[in-house]
């Protein structure tokens, strides 16, 4: 699982995400789907995952937004897993 994600991606977009809709943003692998970028964030950080939109960049690099429940706090999993 942990092949999946690569790194947390903090940028000001990701912040703002992070502050107001629950979100985070990662580097995942490029082949990976979904539902198990969904398994991994939930597996890795103990977190319900709601929704993951991915998006590849022009460079090849391919960005997940995962959505985390009403019940986990995005800035409590961030800080934890030292993004601050």
């Amino acid at each position: 699982m942990s092949d999946i994600i690569k790194y947390p991606n903090m940028t000001e977009k990701a912040m703002d995400d992070l502050d107001f809709q629950n979100k985070l943003q990662f580097v995942v692998a490029g082949d990976a789907a979904k539902p198990e970028i969904a398994d991994a964030v939930s597996e890795q950080f103990d977190v319900t995952v709601v929704d993951v939109q991915t998006q590849v960049q022009p460079d090849g690099e391919k960005k997940a937004y995962v959505k985390l429940s009403e019940d986990d706090e995005a800035e409590d999993v961030a800080s934890r897993i030292g993004v601050f």
